[in-house]
């Protein structure tokens, strides 16, 4: 018996070792020519844990804008998978010359390698993203996967955010205060314990109802209602569905969809997408494009607009008002056709999640031309 289990130890000893074998092989074998140079990233961007920052003065509470003191602007993009290129970059840029700093919601880069942040920095250099500073999260793309997943040092020299979110996740999950905003950074990656998972949920509680009368904006790399078939991640949901209560708009990205049910907004900035449940909760949905978000704070009002990457073209339009008795959402986007394309990979199969996809998205948008 001793020897059986003996035996049994090192078969899945053995089988482990494989698994983690092909799966370093994948995440970080060398990528395809050409490859990076030297071992050292000099490039930084500019971010809100810094001392100073272009546009903006802190007042020892809050950063304000000192250039429109009365219009906080921030353009948001999910997952981006180094598909973005630096003519795309400078157009959106070139679209809003108001912005005072960007968002990104994780996977900003195909994998974790240098060449792939070398090719990132080349593609943003020379454009309004050179120099806006950012507020942003690891995505599980950014991990290095192993036995435990490693988010690289140079990330965080790269991205030297706040130093005030909980123990083990700091300048990873952090909050930026502005005069009207409170942004929520978490990192979803990281939460690899329980008491990750029960630190982290606390300390969101806490940061929400903490941000007095801001408007509370979220971004997450993983979503609490996941718009992709076969994508959602239980712990994510159960940690933080209720922790998020209170929170104005939550974006998340990982699922290469667009959905919006708010306060959650799910949205993706990359070539790549998968299917997408197109679930009936979700007020506005899209598949197959390349989104942004172009967010303004004014006074009491919240206003986020989704455009289209290439064209600038709207593809949703909320606004958040504020009131005395409470808040107002007013949805400008009822009645727009929503497109829904099947991911290439998926055109041909015949598999039953792929006619069950199909089969909603012609009910889907059947029912949107009959409105």
């Amino acid at each position: 018996m001793r020897k059986f289990r003996i035996i049994l130890i090192i078969i899945i000893l053995t089988v482990g070792a494989v698994i983690c074998a092909v799966r370093w092989n994948v995440w970080f074998g060398n990528p395809p020519e050409p490859q990076w140079t030297g071992d050292t990233i000099d490039y930084r961007f500019e971010t809100f844990g810094q001392d100073t920052v272009s546009g903006f003065e802190y007042n020892g509470i809050s950063w304000e804008d000192v250039r429109q003191p009365d219009t906080f602007q921030i353009l948001l993009f999910g997952d981006v998978h180094n598909s973005l290129s630096h003519a795309q970059w400078q157009a959106v840029g070139d679209r809003h010359p108001q912005a005072d700093c960007y968002a990104q919601l994780g996977d900003m880069v195909e994998r974790g390698y240098f060449y792939y942040n070398q090719q990132l920095y080349h593609d943003l250099q020379g454009t309004a993203f050179d120099s806006l500073p950012i507020i942003n999260v690891p995505g599980n793309h950014e991990y290095r996967k192993g036995i435990r997943r490693i988010l690289p040092d140079y990330w965080m020299t790269t991205f030297q955010h706040p130093q005030n979110g909980p123990l083990d996740f700091k300048g990873t999950t952090y909050y930026v205060d502005f005069n009207q905003v409170r942004f929520i950074a978490i990192n979803t990656n990281g939460l690899q314990r329980l008491r990750d998972f029960t630190r982290v949920n606390t300390w969101v509680k806490n940061v929400i109802h903490d941000a007095g009368d801001r408007f509370v904006i979220v971004i997450m790399h993983h979503p609490v209602h996941s718009c992709g078939v076969g994508r959602t991640n239980v712990s994510v949901y159960a940690t933080f569905k209720r922790a998020l209560q209170g929170a104005d708009l939550i974006f998340a990205g990982h699922d290469h969809n667009y959905s919006r049910r708010l306060p959650y907004v799910n949205t993706n900035a990359a070539t790549k997408s998968y299917l997408h449940k197109l679930s009936k909760k979700d007020t506005r949905v899209g598949s197959g494009l390349q989104w942004y978000e172009d967010i303004a704070v004014y006074g009491d009002t919240l206003r986020m607009r989704t455009r289209l990457v290439d064209s600038g073209e709207l593809y949703d339009e909320v606004y958040i008002v504020r009131h005395d008795t409470g808040k107002q959402i007013i949805d400008r986007a009822g009645g727009w056709d929503e497109i829904i394309e099947t991911p290439q990979k998926y055109v041909n199969s015949d598999k039953r999640k792929v006619r069950a996809f199909k089969s909603r998205r012609e009910k889907r948008l059947s029912k949107s031309k009959e409105n």
